[in-house]
């Protein structure tokens, strides 16, 4: 029995690379796809329809980014989620290896594209902190979105030649006719100046070592400036003397500027494992390098950390973007969700700025526009006996918030049906 310990050791852990690069790129990364999609098109729909006049150029960045990473999920989950899901691991032979030259070129222009935005991004929140007398010439809203189109139309020409890295070929096995494609590289990747010049210079340069070491110093600056920010305010709101202040500019442009830096910081702390790896091959050798099992396990890693940052940029929305979470409440609001979203509001000050949010707040547009006046009138009618009455009846009719739930006091209970109860019907003269 101690003589065969040893060898089923060995057994388990030789099978353990295979193991992990199964869990990695099927189950982990099938819910990072899923849940990622998903709450990236809710993103882009809160981004879109609750735009109004006041929306800062910054939704433009979002958007730009939130549509190639969500383009990036979608790639992964066709390059090597569903064949190891399929198949057990990533094939390189069958019929399915006739979509890898293609989802491969779409892939790394969809991390391309998400690198540059990114990187955009974060030049313009350093010009915005460090450089503000700048920022104002190149920050505008028409810019912002000619500069989007241009940045992605120049990661798709920069990705070109990854189309012709890749293709397939009939390869048959001892018989003739036990014929399949097979994936293979082309001329092209094996051609020496070819990779010096477009993978180490250039990928170095412009994808992988430079925006990386790039996105660090100018976070690291960006975080120096919001510190000394804060500092600089809590001094004037001493000084002057008014409590708005604190609230006008710490908590409402704080908070914003910091959600950018976690989604910088984020997409950085992702971005440097596939660097070091994209490195390390370029040291050892393509051949060598993925011949070893470790270097697989690494690849991998890398592959679900870039998918992961690209599936969880929502709740750093949620939970950072005051008027992102408000958004989410009025599209939900009409849901099942709503006593649990009741929590969220339930302090009085937020409740408060809930109840004032204008007509542009729920939505931009109106169905029907003979509706306009009837919102008026009801608008304008509206008095606090009628939101008492209105939630005596709610509270009745629906029982939401029973005596005891979620442990909240039974008035901060109304005034927190009051907040989604208001928001619901504004949304029924839209």
């Amino acid at each position: 029995m101690d003589q065969r310990t040893p060898d089923w050791l060995l057994e388990h852990v030789g099978r353990l690379p295979a193991m992990l690069s199964y869990l990695l790129n099927g189950h982990l990364t099938l819910f990072c796809v899923l849940s990622g999609v998903l709450l990236n098109l809710v993103c882009m729909y809160v981004f879109i329809r609750f735009r109004h006049g006041s929306t800062p150029v910054i939704q433009c960045y979002l958007i730009t980014l939130t549509a190639w990473q969500t383009a990036l999920l979608c790639n992964a989950f066709l390059l090597y989620c569903f064949p190891t899901l399929w198949y057990g691991h990533v094939v390189s032979r069958g019929e399915y290896v006739r979509v890898y030259p293609y989802v491969y070129a779409l892939a790394n222009t969809t991390h391309t594209g998400s690198v540059w935005i990114v990187l955009t991004l974060t030049v313009d929140r350093f010009l915005a902190l460090c450089k503000p007398l700048t920022h104002p010439t190149i920050g505008k809203r028409s810019r912002v979105k000619k500069l989007m189109v241009f940045v992605s139309i120049l990661a798709m020409l920069f990705s070109v030649p990854r189309i012709f890295e890749v293709t397939t070929v009939m390869s048959c096995l001892q018989k003739e006719d036990n014929c399949a494609p097979q994936v293979v590289r082309t001329d092209l990747p094996k051609d020496r100046l070819y990779w010096t010049i477009y993978h180490i210079i250039l990928g170095t340069a412009f994808v992988t070592l430079g925006p990386c070491l790039l996105l660090f110093g100018l976070t690291l600056r960006i975080s120096i400036a919001l510190r000394r920010a804060t500092r600089r305010r809590k001094s004037l709101c001493q000084v002057m003397n008014e409590g708005t202040c604190r609230q006008e500019f710490s908590n409402k442009d704080h908070r914003a500027n910091v959600m950018l830096v976690l989604v910088i910081a984020k997409f950085l702390v992702s971005d440097i494992l596939p660097t070091v790896v994209d490195v390390l091959e370029h040291l050892v050798g393509n051949h060598a390098f993925m011949s070893s099992s470790t270097a697989t396990v690494f690849v991998d890693f890398s592959n679900f950390l870039l998918v992961l940052n690209c599936s969880t940029n929502f709740w750093v929305f949620f939970f950072w973007g005051k008027r992102f979470r408000r958004y989410c409440f009025c599209l939900l609001s009409n849901s099942c969700l709503a006593p649990w979203l009741s929590k969220w509001i339930s302090k009085e000050s937020q409740v408060t700025s809930f109840l004032a949010l204008n007509q542009a707040t729920c939505t931009t547009k109106l169905r029907n526009p003979a509706s306009l006046s009837d919102f008026s009138r009801k608008r304008n009618s509206f008095s606090p006996g009628d939101l008492e009455n209105k939630i005596n009846t709610s509270l009745t009719q629906h029982q939401l918030f029973p005596a005891g739930e979620f442990g909240i006091p039974r008035t901060q209970r109304a005034r927190s049906y009051a907040a989604v109860e208001g928001c619901v019907e504004r949304r029924k003269f839209f």
